[in-house]
């Protein structure tokens, strides 16, 4: 059994390796056998990890949802990689976030949020090499500041694909008031670089405030929709 005060991090990775490994989260019983915990213990472990924005789960439940990037359900947001692996993202973000995340070439198939085209992108060595339509961008609908309010809510309905900025204005914004922003997929994937790239480390640990809006200061996203 690890240390009281490692159990999150050994958790945390060992969620991360089977959602890597098998495409699904481990279930509480799971960790309780591989940590040698009891259920309350593994109980309040989940929870420490959802207090850090790790993981969120079931409402109401021990069952995991999702392990940002990797989703328990299915998602409009599908990644596969060269070896034949298949995951769910969360969102439209997420999604990109897989190729930082896993380390590896990667193929998106997502579809218009607006039509329903497809949507397919393929990310290799940090770059986008390839999207159909060629302009497809990704709509944030939320600031910054308010992405964990409610991180369902975010995931499921404010980060999404639109295969054209004609196509996000024929259908609108997701919450009134909030007109949101427009990126690239390359440029998603290179914002979300320092929380991604060492996901799957066992010390990984979520980048402070001020290093991410250092990060994105470089990226020149300095408008009040990046505040934190």
């Amino acid at each position: 059994m690890s240390a009281p005060d490692e159990r999150p991090k050994s958790v945390r990775k060992f969620v991360f390796d089977h959602f890597r490994e098998h495409a699904v989260p481990p279930l509480l019983e799971q960790i309780m056998q591989r940590f040698s915990l009891s259920r309350a213990q593994a109980d309040e472990v989940l929870h420490a990890l959802q207090d850090a924005h790790h993981i969120a789960l079931v409402r109401g439940t021990q069952r995991i949802l999702m392990a940002f990037p990797f989703s328990a359900i299915p998602t409009p947001f599908r990644v596969s990689t060269k070896t034949g692996m298949r995951y769910y993202a969360n969102c439209a973000w997420d999604a990109i976030a897989m190729h930082a995340t896993l380390g590896v070439d990667i193929r998106v198939d997502s579809y218009c949020h607006h039509c329903a085209a497809p949507i397919r992108i393929d990310l290799q060595d940090g770059s986008v090499v390839e999207q159909t339509p060629e302009a497809a961008i990704v709509y944030l609908g939320l600031p910054a500041a308010r992405w964990w309010d409610d991180v369902v809510l975010t995931c499921s309905n404010t980060m999404i694909f639109f295969a054209s900025d004609e196509h996000q204005r024929a259908w609108g914004s997701c919450i009134p008031g909030e007109p949101g922003v427009l990126l690239s997929p390359q440029e998603v994937h290179e914002v979300g670089l320092p929380i991604y790239r060492t996901k799957m480390d066992l010390d990984y640990t979520r980048p402070s405030k001020q290093a991410l809006l250092a990060h994105f200061a470089e990226l020149g996203l300095t408008d009040d929709f990046w505040k934190l």
